[in-house]
């Protein structure tokens, strides 16, 4: 009986595509990836050091399917699927002795064109990225939210693109009513909305993306917020301090990408930007800059050298003054392929808002190839902390065991990466890849040895990343 009524579900769904396919163009993308992630001391410290990271070996799953149904040119909704699910976890074990598996939705837009314009709005559910040129955005990037973006050409070298984001709302309602009644002393403020502006500038040889958002947060966002470390004040780093918000809180960001080519092969990108959070106390308030920038050189055929540089504002020995590192609601930041994230099969793993608070300086040789369908990436990165040792060294009591892993760097603090990466394409849609990093963390033992959940010690990541990616 089971298998009739699958039967008969598929057949509905076929007949179904079917009668769409006559009316609008169906368009699938997609993406199959199997990979096996070797990771030793991911904490920065081994098992003999009282590491707890120490579950080297996981294959992971990842499956996403993007259909786009396209009525014509100016008309257009997406669809965006994903399945991903680490090998042996609960819904792959031989205890579960189940074949079901959660399909979940990742992004659901529409798309359209007003008529006899070209100004595009987009709808519902999909990928946000604040712009970023040399690298990815560290205020909002490479995620998928709910928003609504109209953007618009001004002339042929000049646009404006225009959006709201509802970041975060715990409830649908604004409290708990009796008899029917809202109680008006429940009336929760929930949300963090944002409000985006940017102006794409592109004219011979340079493109360029001036850019402002302001966000509000609620004052009941604390419970969820609290412990985001990367738009919180500095009491105890990763709170918002010893009590919530007694108001809102307003945001802001400006900033702006710049790609220049006009020297080709010389290619310069660089990207500021500079954010801060108004809180009713001082110890909630969040201020802070954060500057990159690569320069590469593309004459090669067998290897693209870049040298890279940033640089971000790190914390003072205050605790109640505030924090002094940019406001960050989704990192996206990342040079090479190990500490800051970037990586093509374990990008996910390693980026961390602590991070914010650094200056670092690399060379990479990207695209080495000196045999068909193979090519290598290779990267150093040296990093150092930028964040008061006195605030770490003073205030150990006080603060949180969450910038305790590696991730956040004093002055006295530095960290060395080697990433060694390749690429086979086995096919033109079929990708074996291979990722070797590693990190040395040095963190300072004067400074961090009154912090028990360190005991001034650490030891080198280590990862080993190897996958098969089919994209189609």
């Amino acid at each position: 009986m089971k298998k009739l009524v699958t039967l008969a579900v598929l057949t509905i769904m076929v007949l179904g595509f079917a009668g769409i396919a006559s009316a609008v163009e169906l368009e699938a993308k997609g993406k199959f990836q199997f990979q096996a992630n070797i990771i030793d001391n991911s904490d920065y410290l081994s098992a003999e050091n009282d590491g707890v990271q120490e579950d080297d070996l996981n294959f992971y799953f990842r499956a996403r399917a993007q259909f786009r149904f396209i009525a014509n040119e100016n008309l257009m909704s997406e669809l965006y699927v994903e399945y991903k699910t680490r090998v042996g976890a609960s819904d792959s074990d031989l205890n579960s002795g189940s074949t079901d598996r959660q399909l979940g939705i990742k992004r659901m837009f529409l798309q359209y064109r007003f008529p006899g314009t070209e100004v595009l709005t987009t709808a519902g559910v999909f990928a946000i990225e604040l712009p970023g040129a040399a690298s990815g955005n560290v205020v909002l990037g490479d995620i998928d939210a709910g928003a609504l973006f109209v953007e618009s050409p001004i002339t042929d070298q000049i646009g404006i693109t225009a959006g709201f984001i509802r970041a975060y709302d715990a409830n649908s309602e604004d409290g708990s009513t009796t008899y029917g009644v809202q109680a008006a002393t429940t009336t929760k403020h929930d949300e963090v909305d944002l409000f985006y502006a940017g102006v794409p500038v592109k004219i011979d040889g340079i493109e360029a993306t001036p850019y402002f958002m302001y966000g509000l947060i609620g004052k009941d966002t604390y419970g969820a917020l609290g412990t985001s470390s990367g738009i919180s004040g500095n009491k105890g780093l990763s709170t918002f301090g010893t009590t919530p918000f007694d108001k809102d809180a307003t945001a802001w960001w400006l900033g702006t990408s710049f790609s220049m080519d006009m020297f080709d092969p010389f290619v310069l990108k660089a990207d500021i930007v500079y954010g801060a959070i108004d809180a009713n106390k001082k110890q909630n308030d969040r201020s802070g800059l954060l500057v990159d920038a690569s320069l590469a050189y593309t004459g090669f055929d067998f290897v693209q050298p870049k040298v890279m540089f940033a640089y971000s504002t790190g914390e003072d020995d205050n605790t109640d003054n505030g924090s002094e590192r940019l406001p960050s609601v989704n990192n996206n930041f990342a040079f090479g392929t190990t500490y800051f994230g970037g990586s093509a099969l374990t990008s996910s793993d390693f980026n961390d808002q602590n991070q914010l608070g650094f200056w670092m300086a690399g060379l990479s040789f990207e695209g080495i190839s000196f045999l068909d369908k193979l090519t290598h990436d290779l990267t150093f990165l040296y990093i150092k902390g930028t964040n008061d040792k006195d605030l770490i060294k003073n205030s150990a009591a006080t603060l949180t065991n969450g910038v305790a892993d590696g991730n956040f760097l004093t002055t006295e603090d530095q960290a060395f990466e080697v990433d060694f990466n390749t690429n086979y394409q086995i096919y033109d849609e079929l990708a074996a890849i291979v990722e070797f990093g590693y990190v040395d963390v040095d963190l300072d033992k004067n400074t961090w040895e009154n912090y028990n959940a360190r005991n001034g010690k650490d030891d080198p990541l280590l990862k080993l990343a190897i996958g098969l990616v089919y994209s189609f």
